[in-house]
């Protein structure tokens, strides 16, 4: 891997944190597949995240590792945050749940 790559895997994970702290792992794994029934998609570029309470991948296939590593993130994004809206709903639907105490005579 260049370093330039491996610099904007960086930064773009680090844009995924996105003041959450919440990703504990990140593992990026490129490829380059040579088969003939590919066409001119040979770059693969695949994302694992974890995150408290879950992992989440995300994958694609383009002609160039920028294209592919570009729309895979894009996707992981998505996946993140629509488990963090989901999670705060969650919160907030369990919160408000919550039956106040009665103070005890």
């Amino acid at each position: 891997m260049t370093p330039g790559w491996q610099q904007e895997i960086e930064s773009r994970l680090h844009g995924l944190q996105n003041g959450h702290e919440d990703i504990l792992h990140a593992r990026m794994v490129l490829e380059k597949n040579r088969h003939h029934k590919k066409g001119p998609r040979i770059a693969t570029a695949r994302l694992v995240c974890n995150v408290r309470g879950a992992t989440f991948t995300a994958s694609k296939t383009e002609k160039t590792f920028e294209e592919a590593i570009r729309g895979t993130f894009l996707a992981m994004r998505e996946e993140l945050q629509s488990y963090r809206e989901k999670r705060k709903t969650r919160a907030r639907t369990e919160s408000a749940r919550r039956a106040p105490l009665r103070a005890r005579r």
